[in-house]
């Protein structure tokens, strides 16, 4: 739901989606959820998720577990030699294994971190392994109908690659190592604001500051529309963003089948130079039955 909102997804929380934008936001969740989302750009960029996370017993409390995927499309080598490709095709994937705890500290306050081991591998022959770590809060005033939240993602150490390989081996001299890569680290705050809650009709507004590591500070915000917790409609905009000037647009739709409740989420973000991103997302939340 944050990418047709603008990708405010600091103060959403209440299921496994949480994983994703915060990790303080999972404390929310009631029980068992399950959150799968594909992104996808005409530039052949893809990116995938699965999370799973579950309530502590007795505790006010949550955990997850997760996975998320970056990979692009097949792409020519290319050499001094042969600057139209050697017929070799290369891939590139980045993964990052994601464990999650949770806790409601107060009946308003609550914190969680999440736990990454990063992979990056090139089919060229380089890889290289590192490890980061989310930290975040969210702050409730139910009465108010307010949410504040702050989040810093992806704290750690840069990254280094190991390999040898060369495409080309004349007038090479020998790899004694490679340059490291700084990780892609933010800060955000984020508030999120019930406008309008009227029978079966809700209104959501939401805006997030956001500070990437290269200081190139960009704002975002983002309404949800609610008709009976089961129809979504959500549009955003992303401010200060190079390259993505158009607002976002997204679609959910909430169904009950049999035990779970299944919500699917649809997105758009239409891009300078990279195409149309498509988000598509489903989070199955299995409903508990009452005991006999």
């Amino acid at each position: 739901g944050s990418s047709g909102m603008g990708s405010v997804g600091s103060v959403l929380g209440g299921d496994a989606r949480s994983m994703g934008y915060n990790p303080a936001g999972l404390a929310q969740t009631k029980g068992l959820s399950m959150a799968f989302t594909s992104l996808g750009s005409g530039s052949g960029l893809e990116q995938g998720s699965a999370f799973v996370a579950g309530k502590v017993r007795q505790r006010s409390a949550a955990w997850g577990i997760g996975i998320q995927l970056l990979q692009t499309g097949a792409y020519q080598e290319r050499t001094e030699f042969r600057p139209q490709g050697t017929g070799r095709l290369l891939y590139d994937a980045q993964t990052a294994f994601l464990l999650t705890y949770s806790q409601q500290l107060t009946e308003q306050f609550q914190m969680g971190v999440t736990l990454k081991a990063l992979n990056e591998s090139y089919s060229s022959g380089y890889a290289g392994w590192g490890a980061a770590a989310d930290v975040g809060f969210q702050y409730h005033l139910r009465e108010e109908g307010l949410r504040f939240a702050v989040v810093l993602r992806n704290f750690g150490a840069p990254v280094s690659l190991n390999g040898t390989a060369w495409a080309v081996s004349y007038n090479r001299d020998s790899l004694s190592s490679l340059e490291s890569a700084n990780l892609p680290t933010e800060f955000a705050i984020g508030i999120h604001y019930r406008a309008m809650e009227r029978g079966k009709h809700h209104l959501d507004l939401a805006a997030q500051l956001v500070h990437p590591s290269d200081n190139a500070e960009n704002y975002r915000a983002g309404l949800e529309y609610r008709y009976a917790d089961q129809l979504f409609l959500r549009s955003g905009i992303m401010l200060n963003q190079a390259g993505q000037p158009f607002p976002t647009m997204g679609l959910g739709v909430a169904q009950q089948l049999g035990g779970t409740q299944a919500l699917l989420d649809l997105s758009v973000q239409p891009t300078n130079g990279m195409g149309t991103w498509t988000s598509i997302g489903l989070t199955l939340i299995p409903q508990k039955t009452p005991s006999k």
